[in-house]
């Protein structure tokens, strides 16, 4: 009897562990999590030849400024121009739209 409890309690423990196989590794984020950390959104650019500034996620920013581990290098009419490490990020203001006439 006692053979049968010890083995029925470590085949139960075994499910535990597989319970859910799609789950990802512990330490592993999900590709929608990481989107959604570097998912920036550009709202407003005030653009002049000094004193440019900008609004990402609700933050005034300015040249130098620092969000979400980005530094702003760069303020354009239409863009900024934001990098981390090797990464360097583009936000356009207006998606680009193509028109083609046939």
């Amino acid at each position: 009897m006692r053979i049968l409890f010890s083995f029925s309690v470590l085949l139960l423990g075994s499910f535990a562990v597989c319970a859910d196989p799609t789950r990802p590794a512990r330490g592993v984020s999900s590709a929608a999590q990481q989107q959604a950390t570097t998912s920036l959104q550009l709202h407003l650019i005030r653009w002049q030849e000094s004193d440019s500034l900008v609004v990402i996620d609700g933050q005034l920013l300015k040249t130098g400024d620092v969000i979400h581990g980005y530094v702003l290098q760069a303020i354009h009419s239409d863009h900024v121009v934001l990098a981390r490490a090797d990464e360097q990020l583009q936000l356009f203001l207006f998606q680009k739209m193509t028109h083609n006439d046939e």
